[in-house]
């Protein structure tokens, strides 16, 4: 699903504003942005928003995870969504940076997704700087779900709304103890997890009251979790922690640093040991 009616919802998360108001202040001008948060926290739902509000043309959407079958040389104007920007390959950011420099009226307005900071990959030398220049010039960040208190009843009613609709059913709601339940899980897969979650207890209800039976959680096994293995030392296993929790969190430091449990000068020294094996 992942599609929010922005103007139906009343949003709360001051953050979560922000980046609202910023997209819709900049909607009807050309200036690239880039629209940033962890996986799932609804980055398309607001790139499609601000595109919704602008006088662009038409949309075209550029996935950098299967970009193979992209034709850029049939890109005419209007408007580029670029999904997953950070996972776009040096030939892709090669023909992104020749849109970007055309001059006979076919340029595209840039909106860009990505989980991870881009100036970090600039630094690391795995993206291009000319390209970050042209393509992402306003920054928007999404805020996580668990930061999104004062917000989850709004966006777990709008689900439960929309996957009623979607599954013939309607009249449903939440008891006590499973939206309790809802409200004390962390949501690391933010919105598309708790997408996920309340489709499958809409689903599963045998009666007009969804019960605390019927929301299921999903033990996730992370692939990364094979890059550990019996026989490794402490601090090779520290430093593929450290580096994958700051993938996790978008290279945001300071959250990765929360989860670790260590301070930001620690993380930072160590990041700075990495740097100097040409790692990080």
């Amino acid at each position: 699903m992942s599609y929010f009616d922005f103007d139906a919802l009343n949003i709360e998360d001051r953050k979560m504003n922000e980046a609202k108001q910023l997209g819709l202040q900049l909607a009807a001008t050309q200036a690239s942005l880039l629209v940033l948060g962890e996986a799932g926290v609804g980055k398309t739902s607001l790139a499609r928003y601000i595109y919704s509000k602008s006088r662009s043309g038409k949309l075209q959407v550029l996935e950098c995870k299967n970009a193979g079958g992209f034709n850029f040389d049939k890109v005419d104007g209007g408007t580029l969504l670029i999904e997953d920007l950070d996972c776009a390959s040096s030939h892709v950011q090669a023909e992104l940076m020749k849109l970007a420099e055309r001059t006979d009226g076919t340029k595209p307005r840039f909106i860009s997704t990505s989980r991870r900071d881009l100036r970090a990959m600039v630094k690391q030398e795995q993206f291009r700087q000319d390209l970050f220049y042209k393509i992402a010039v306003i920054h928007l960040e999404v805020p996580r779900l668990e930061d999104r208190t004062n917000d989850f009843n709004t966006i777990a009613s709008f689900i439960l709304e929309v996957t009623q609709i979607m599954h013939g059913r309607s009249g449903l709601h939440f008891s006590t103890d499973a939206y309790a339940r809802l409200t004390s899980w962390n949501w690391p897969g933010n919105i598309r997890e708790l997408e996920n979650v309340i489709e499958r207890a809409v689903v599963l209800a045998k009666t007009q009251t969804i019960e605390v039976g019927s929301i299921q959680f999903e033990s996730v096994q992370d692939d990364t979790a094979a890059d550990f293995a019996p026989g490794m030392s402490l601090s090779a296993v520290e430093k593929r922690l450290i580096l994958q929790t700051l993938e996790l969190t978008a290279q945001n430091r300071t959250r990765a640093a929360q989860m670790l449990g260590i301070s930001i000068r620690t993380l930072r020294n160590k990041l700075n040991e990495y740097r100097e094996e040409g790692v990080a």
